[in-house]
């Protein structure tokens, strides 16, 4: 299929058709009690510590600094 060639409502219904499946098949994904636990846990712990650490850039800089 040539996307190029679709009308824009064409485009616009092949998307919605595309996110109606992503969508479907997310919601029958399931975790199980052991994941779920353990991000409870994670989300826990950060509600308690509250450290939201630093952005990649500043990461990717220290590593590039200590030649890692």
């Amino acid at each position: 299929m040539k996307i190029d060639h679709l009308s824009s409502s064409e485009k616009i219904e092949l998307a919605q058709h595309l996110w109606d499946c992503v969508h479907q098949e997310m919601s029958s994904c399931s975790i199980s009690e052991e994941q779920k636990a353990s991000l409870d846990a994670r989300l826990t712990a950060f509600a308690q510590d509250g450290d939201e650490g630093i952005e990649w850039r500043q990461l990717k800089d220290k590593l590039l600094e200590n030649g890692l």
